[in-house]
């Protein structure tokens, strides 16, 4: 015996009205999904920028305490102290660029982290036969040369991280 078929019944038992009001709830769904997927993308991004905004100033930081350091001679008082800043911030600033570094591939500023780590801490760093150095001496430059390339590596690996 044929079944009959009932006009106003388009699509699995659904009438045009039931219908539309399946597909505003699916476009809902998905839109919500959507959205949800942009605004995590979009806190990612910016967390992401923040941190690296944050690297950056404590690298100038860095930076300004190392010329101030090299300035002084082994026998002042503040040399000691200044030493330890240094030691301190450059140990934090490490651990804060390899720990984005680790979050996103495409950050690769291992190298460059250990070109800085070496101008700054290396000889003749706390030596006790340093000499004050003047602002164009060839370690502070290559000091602030490490600091430009660890910065522009940060930018890199952000900018291919995110486009």
């Amino acid at each position: 015996m044929a079944t009959a078929v009932n006009p106003g019944e388009i699509f699995l038992g659904l009438n045009a009205k039931d219908l539309l009001i399946a597909v505003a709830w699916c476009l809902t769904v998905v839109g919500w999904f959507v959205s949800n997927a942009q605004a995590t993308s979009r806190e990612k991004r910016k967390e992401t920028r923040a941190e690296i905004d944050a690297c950056i100033k404590l690298l100038t930081e860095l930076m300004i305490k190392s010329r101030a350091y090299y300035h002084l001679e082994v026998t002042d008082a503040l040399s000691k102290s200044r030493a330890s800043e240094i030691r301190f911030e450059l140990q934090r600033l490490i651990f804060r660029v390899e720990r984005l570094e680790r979050k996103y591939a495409q950050f690769d500023v291992v190298e460059a982290c250990g070109e800085l780590m070496d101008s700054i801490s290396g000889d003749p760093f706390e030596s006790a036969d340093r000499q004050a150095l003047t602002a164009d001496s060839d370690l502070l430059l290559k000091i602030e040369s490490d600091t430009h390339f660890l910065i522009n590596q940060m930018e890199d690996g952000f900018i291919k991280a995110f486009g």
